[in-house]
């Protein structure tokens, strides 16, 4: 008689039962299919292990919630008041973690559009670097005042420059003329310094201007091509030692 019972039972929650093996086998299929993805994705890029764990776990947790939740569905657990009560809660969490929400969604959008990596040199929000992680919350560049952490959520919100990508970097800085040396003499002698330097690039090329006459003199724009923005102190201070020295250039007073 108890066979008989059970049979019934299965029987007639058969439907019921084939949803809940659906609800739990379909989203744990799909998390271990997207879990072998991102780590795939993460060995090729350049991730921190640490951010890539923490995202899967975040993307566990979620699933957990949605089996959960169709569970108590399917078996006609009214879960309306509940959900009215996860979205007071997640409302108040949202407001709460605005910042940190922005900044893992970009992280997101960094890793999946993979427009910088690890070692690469960038620029954004006026500070200059070599890209030393990339995390989850925050990219962390080297410069020569040390280390910056810049929020992911500025890299959807503001232009950076990729240098490696371009790969170089434009460098100026300017040279004073006294008005009694002749003009295109001293141009002409800048150009075969920069002509012979090994500091800068030659593609692209160099460029002097006229960037403005006073009665003092003359000031030239000299711009430069150098592969590493973080030598440009140190070019722009040998070039000029080099101009000193063979032409004969002022210091503006």
């Amino acid at each position: 008689m108890l066979v008989i019972d059970q049979m019934d039972f299965l029987f007639n929650n058969i439907n019921t039962i084939i949803m809940l093996i659906l609800v739990i086998v379909v989203p744990l299929i799909i998390l271990n299919i997207v879990t072998k993805t991102v780590l795939k994705l993460s060995k090729s890029n350049s991730f921190e292990e640490t951010s890539i764990l923490s995202l899967l776990k975040l993307i566990r947790y979620c699933v957990f919630i949605i089996i959960f939740l169709a569970c108590l569905d399917v078996m006609g657990i009214n879960i309306h008041s509940l959900f009215v009560s996860l979205g007071l809660v997640s409302v108040a969490m949202s407001l709460a973690a605005k910042d940190t929400l922005s900044n893992v969604i970009s992280g997101l959008i960094i890793f999946i559009e993979k427009k910088f990596q690890v070692d690469d040199m960038i620029e954004i929000d006026n500070q200059k670097g070599q890209v030393d992680k990339i995390g989850l919350k925050a990219v962390q560049l080297r410069s020569k005042a040390g280390l910056i952490i810049i929020p992911n959520i500025l890299f959807s919100t503001k232009p950076f420059v990729n240098y490696t990508r371009n790969g170089y970097y434009i460098e100026s800085f300017t040279v004073f003329l006294k008005n009694e040396y002749i003009l295109d003499e001293k141009i002409e002698q800048m150009t075969q310094i920069l002509e012979k330097s090994t500091l800068i690039l030659k593609d692209p090329k160099y460029k002097i201007f006229v960037k403005n006459m006073t009665e003092e003199g003359v000031e030239v724009l000299v711009k430069v091509a150098v592969d590493n923005p973080l030598d440009d102190s140190y070019i722009i201070s040998e070039l000029m030692k080099e101009f000193k020295r063979k032409i004969e250039i002022e210091d503006k007073k």
